[in-house]
Parts: C-alpha cells; sequence; structure tokens
C-alpha cells in the first residue's frame, strides 16, 4: 500500500502538470487495480506569477516564491515533491536547501536514465534557459555524457514553440515536423539519443516520432515519484 503522499509544485504550464496527474494516478492503479488512485497534492501555480519572478535580474525573488510553495505543499500533506518543470531545476540548489520537504530532481533522474541507457551523447531540447543553462549539462557531465544543443537559431524556434503552443496544450503536425527536423540535426552532429528536457514536448514528441532513442523527462520523473511513494 502507498504510504508517502507525492507534492506537485506545477501550473508552469497546466498542460504538463495534468499530464503528471494522469500518469501518476494510472501507475498506481497498474500497480494495485483499478479501485486505487495516487496519493496527491497538487500545487498549480498561476503561470505568470512564476515567469515574472523569474525574468528578475536577481534570482531571489523567484528562489523565495518556490519555498513557500513547498511549504504549503508540506501544509496540505505531501511527504516529498516534485517540480514539475525541467526550467524551473535551475533555482532548484537554492531552493531545495530551505525547502521543507524531500525532493527528487527530474534532472538527477533523467541523468541516471540516460547513464543506465549506455549512451554517451545525447541531444538535449528544452525552453532557452535549459538549453543554454549548466544544470543539465553538469548532470550528465558528471556521469561521462556528452550534451549537444541545436543552434541559436533553433533554440529560438523550440522555445517559441513551447511558449506559444506546448503549454497551451496546442499541438500541430507543423511543430512537431519542426522538432523532428531540428532533432534530425542532432542526430547528424552525432548525438546517439534526445533528452525531452521540458516536460511540454512529450505532448508532441514521442519515441514513435524520431529515429534514435527518447528520454521522455516527464515520464522518468513520474516513475522515480512512484517508486518513492511506495518505498518503505
Amino acid at each position: 500500500m502507498q504510504t508517502k503522499t507525492i507534492g506537485l509544485l506545477g501550473g508552469i504550464g497546466w498542460a504538463s502538470t495534468a499530464q503528471y496527474y494522469r500518469i501518476l494516478n494510472a501507475m498506481t492503479a497498474e500497480r494495485m487495480g483499478d479501485a486505487h488512485s495516487a496519493r496527491l497534492v497538487v500545487l498549480s501555480m498561476n503561470q505568470f506569477d512564476f515567469t515574472s519572478r523569474a525574468g528578475e535580474a536577481s534570482p531571489h525573488a523567484i528562489e523565495q516564491f518556490l519555498i513557500e510553495q513547498t511549504q504549503r505543499l508540506k501544509a496540505a500533506g505531501a511527504d516529498f515533491f516534485l517540480l514539475c518543470a525541467n526550467g524551473a531545476h535551475r533555482f532548484a540548489p537554492a531552493v531545495i536547501a530551505q525547502a521543507a520537504l524531500p525532493f527528487i530532481s527530474i534532472v538527477d533522474e533523467t541523468a541516471k536514465r540516460v547513464q543506465a541507457s549506455g549512451l554517451r551523447k545525447v541531444a538535449l531540447l528544452g525552453v532557452r534557459q535549459t538549453m543554454s543553462g549548466t544544470f543539465y549539462h553538469a548532470a550528465l557531465a558528471a556521469r561521462g555524457i556528452d550534451i549537444v544543443t541545436p543552434d541559436a537559431g533553433d533554440q529560438d524556434k523550440l522555445h517559441e514553440i513551447i511558449y506559444a503552443e506546448l503549454v497551451h496544450h496546442r499541438i500541430t503536425a507543423a511543430s512537431r515536423r519542426v522538432f523532428q527536423q531540428i532533432i534530425g540535426k542532432l542526430a547528424a552532429a552525432g548525438a546517439q539519443g534526445v533528452i525531452l528536457g521540458c516536460t511540454e514536448i512529450p505532448l508532441l514528441i514521442s519515441q514513435a516520432d524520431v529515429d534514435i532513442p527518447v528520454f521522455d523527462t516527464t515520464a522518468i520523473h513520474c516513475e522515480a515519484a512512484h517508486a518513492h511513494a511506495f518505498a518503505p
């Protein structure tokens, strides 16, 4: 029987947070039977509250905001928590240092999965701050894995599709083709697999859409949370 309540800090955007809810409940029903569902506390932020603070020159405003949200999750009964967005993990070190709850990192769990696959060079897709940042690169480099990212022009295309379409659950064939073309370029540059490093990207791209192995960070994160919830 599940003993821990999972805290989901989401809403950035809501479309992928809904996927967390769906996946975790489906996993619980598969494990325990259709009469069961996951024990969850979902705190869905207003995306504007997050992005307006994240855009400030100093990171302290967004870090304090996220710390306050973890306190709300704990008060609501969560035993541990997840940030349901890859890009938000660039603030994670400061947040978890003061968080009131244990934390499961989408970055660390994805890095473990890539390492277990045996691949040594993977592409990273996501919002601009993820592709150009260091938090994924450092986690993979520590495991001997190289990352390749799209060029600046392609990063702009992906960033725009994510924020203009995917966070609002707008899915188009044209945008899927853009992602496929960019993944193809990265594969030609030596990428052996691709990290879908934004929790909205799996709404658009799945393993069936590309020829190299896909690392779906939403699913990976949910699997880690589910395992922790049922651990003794």
